[in-house]
């Protein structure tokens, strides 16, 4: 189809305008306002607000839904990583509580455990490996009639002790010693064969209002120090 010269359609633009043309000739026009934007300028300044499909138009409603769809998956990627940092935060923190409070009580080695007097101040040690932490009770025990002071105590491991810090190289050394008191004040010392720790928890949380069976613990332990 032959291009219409812009100066026909500028001369019937008024004509177009006031909707007194023939359809032939409105469809006319409008193929040229679609294409040229002199003449569709030329329609605006006549003071007419053509709502036209014109190519231009269609670009710009494209970048719009284009840009709002763009926004609005960026705020979904952005939501989405928010709840992926947060959802992994949540499982490393719970893997570490889980690994740091699953505990187990180190077996006595004499040759890993010592009682180790300093100037009339006793001390626990440790040389093993895996040591997470100890608990010492102090308690009084009936021997042959007479009450005796005593301390009974454990160490313990954990699975993050045992597995991830060995990882990491990390120095046990001065975590396994540990003072217990006095000399004179102490006459026997044991060394928990059993979960103490959990014990202990036990007591506190189970029976909070019953006092430690010290004797079933004394009978689980292993009296290591006499005065």
């Amino acid at each position: 189809m032959k291009k219409i010269n812009c100066n026909i359609i500028r001369d019937i633009l008024p004509l177009y305008l006031d909707d007194v043309v023939c359809d032939d000739t409105k469809e006319l026009v409008e193929d040229h306002l679609n294409v040229c934007d002199s003449c569709r300028m030329e329609a605006e300044i006549l003071g007419q607000n053509i709502a036209l499909p014109t190519n231009r138009n269609i670009k710009l409603s494209d970048a719009k839904v284009v840009k709002k769809l763009k926004n609005r998956l960026f705020r979904k990627k952005v939501v989405v990583s928010v709840i992926s940092v947060v959802v992994s935060v949540a499982i490393v923190i719970g893997i570490y509580a889980y690994m740091s409070l699953t505990s187990s009580y180190i077996p006595y080695d004499s040759a890993n455990i010592r009682i180790e007097d300093d100037n009339g101040e006793l001390y626990v040690s440790y040389d093993g490996d895996h040591l997470a932490g100890t608990v010492i009770v102090h308690t009084e025990v009936t021997i042959d009639g007479e009450e005796k002071d005593a301390v009974i105590f454990s160490y313990y491991q954990t699975l993050w002790s045992r597995y991830v810090e060995p990882l990491f190289n990390q120095s046990q050394e001065e975590s396994g010693i540990c003072g217990i008191g006095d000399k004179s004040e102490i006459d026997r010392i044991y060394y928990a064969e059993f979960d103490l720790d959990a014990y202990l928890d036990y007591c506190s949380y189970s029976a909070p209002t019953k006092d430690w069976d010290t004797e079933y613990m004394i009978e689980s332990s292993e009296m290591i120090w006499s005065e």
